[in-house]
């Protein structure tokens, strides 16, 4: 075995080959042996052998974790990601509290972006060291991203109290506390952050953002263009100034950066079919006449209802026009827009050319001027309607209003943006109002309240699709409506919408105004920093008993 090591030490890998073999006929259960002829294969070059006989240390010798540990690096080296996680189970199965080897589980999810599946690894990590900064760092950032925010900041400010200088900590908590209201610490973790590296690239994007959610829209553009300017490509930044100058208004700008989120192939997944040289340019390069054409939604429900509005005007131009959208939407569409086809499993589509819906502002040079704004575009069949209408006749002499109170929990700024239940209480006690919930999702503890019996009065478990939504709000007098998909539909419905927007709005509400561009009957009720729900809704009811006063 020592003149094995020795050949081996000196390169000559052949040769140890040779006597690690001998060796092992020697000792036939021995571990030592196939450890040389492991290492000795990887230094031929034949890794394939060098893991097998790796692996076959390890069925010899479970009792040692570095074995374990050193097949996991070399799975690792060759790209064979596929078999580290059985092979750390099967080891952590033996070795059940060994840090090293929850650690290379730990980060094996976390580089394969399983974050929740990381979370035990980091569980037990940081309670077998509490004091470890980068197991802080990690556990919040998969917490995070698994969706507990509130812990993430947990986590991640146990972190800076070891080290108030950890500059990736600063990094990740300015990232998530504005998603919880705290604006003004974001901004000051932030700051720390290019305090410590004025010229890193992640940190100079997080005040960017910080600021752009601040509304500081000219200071967070400047630090997102320096970002870029940093780290050119930097798809985080493109995506945050894109959103910048949309929210200032400057569309055709905006537009065009958006259109680099693609580039971001992580968050952004074209559909199946897509090819690039079938991919439509627009209107000028691409003249529409004659051709067929399928626009594709990829985002949520509100983006596709919307930004539909451009398929008819696609349809004007002479194109023949399919859509691609949530199966929820399609029978909607297809009976709110004559021509348009949408896919389904009984549908094949063939097309000349695809599009994004979203790029289709930006194909169509739209600025604020030229928004296309003529609404309804989307109506609900007349015989959902005639249905809803004898539903809701035993209120007929009231005033109907439809409440949505949360989007989706999912959605990054859906806690800012959600409003409790219990705020919604003054609407719901007005004399002569009726109010409906138009809550379908799950609001979680948003809606945990107990109101009197017959104040709010929920239908949407009869909801079959958005034909159903559609046909009920065509029958309400008025929808009050946080940021969500409900707030388009009933736009784009022509429906009179009220929406209660957060403090950082979301870029197509624009700033400083309290109508839409995109929806003419919709009026929009702003919250400002620092500024209590309370008192934004004190300032929608004002403006309702001042309308029901009118009637």
């Amino acid at each position: 075995m020592e003149q094995a090591v020795a050949l081996l030490g000196g390169g000559r890998f052949h040769e140890a080959v040779q006597l690690f073999g001998a060796a092992l006929r020697e000792n036939p259960l021995g571990a030592e042996p196939r450890v040389g002829l492991s290492q000795a294969c990887e230094g031929i070059g034949d890794t394939w052998a060098a893991a097998a006989w790796l692996s076959d240390a390890c069925r010899v010798a479970p009792q040692r974790p570095e074995l374990w540990l050193e097949l996991a690096r070399l799975l690792l080296k060759l790209r064979r990601d596929g078999e580290i996680e059985p092979l750390l189970q099967t080891a952590l199965a033996v070795h059940p509290d060994h840090v090293d080897l929850l650690r290379a589980q730990a980060d094996l999810h976390l580089r394969g972006k399983q974050y929740a599946k990381a979370l035990p690894a980091y569980a037990r990590l940081h309670a077998s060291n509490p004091n470890d900064r980068t197991t802080l760092l990690h556990y919040g950032f998969c917490l995070e991203h698994s969706g507990d925010v509130e812990q993430a900041i947990v986590r991640y400010r146990e972190a800076l109290a070891l080290d108030p200088d950890f500059l990736e900590a600063h990094v990740d908590i300015a990232g998530v506390l504005w998603r919880v209201g705290d604006f003004e610490g974001a901004l000051d973790h932030a700051r720390k952050a290019v305090a410590l590296a004025p010229d890193h690239a992640y940190a100079v994007r997080i005040l960017g953002t910080a600021l752009f959610n601040l509304n500081r829209l000219e200071e967070g553009k400047l630090q997102l263009h320096k970002a870029l300017q940093l780290a050119p490509g930097f798809a985080l930044a493109e995506l945050d100034l894109a959103f910048a100058l949309l929210l200032g208004g400057e569309l055709e700008e905006g537009w065009r950066m958006y259109a680099r989120r693609w580039r971001d192939g992580d968050r952004m997944k074209r559909p199946a079919f897509f090819r690039p040289e079938l991919e439509w340019t627009g209107p000028r390069e691409q003249p529409l006449p004659g051709r067929r054409i399928a626009i594709y939604g990829e985002q949520g429900f509100g983006d596709v209802l919307q930004f539909i509005r451009y398929a008819p005007l696609m349809q004007k131009d002479g194109a023949t026009v399919f859509a691609v959208v949530h199966p929820e939407l399609v029978t909607f569409i297809e009976g709110s827009m004559p021509g348009v086809l949408c896919l389904n499993a009984q549908r094949r589509i063939e097309a000349d050319h695809h599009v994004a819906l979203m790029d289709l502002p930006m194909h169509y040079g739209t600025t604020l001027e030229t928004v296309p704004a003529a609404v309804p575009y989307l109506q609900a069949p007349e015989d959902k309607v005639l249905h809803w209408r004898e539903r809701l006749e035993p209120w007929s002499g009231k005033f109907k209003i439809g409440l949505a109170w949360s989007g989706s929990p999912r959605q990054v700024n859906n806690v800012n943006r959600a409003m409790p239940l219990r705020e919604l209480m003054a609407i719901c006690e007005l004399p002569g109002v009726q109010c409906f919930s138009l809550q379908k999702a799950d609001a979680g503890e948003l809606a945990e309240l107990q109101l009197p019996a017959g104040k709010l009065i929920d239908f949407t478990s009869e909801w079959r699709d958005f034909t159903d939504s559609a046909a009920m709000l065509q029958n309400l007098d008025l929808v009050i409506t946080v940021d969500t998909a409900i707030a388009h539909l009933a736009g784009a419905m022509a429906r009179p919408t009220w929406v209660m927007l957060a403090p950082n709005p979301d870029w197509r509400w624009l700033l400083e105004r309290d109508d839409s561009p995109w929806y003419p009957t919709m009026r929009l009720f702003r919250r400002e920093h620092g500024e209590a729900r309370a008192a934004q809704v004190t300032r929608l009811v004002q403006a309702l008993k001042e309308r029901l006063a009118k009637q």
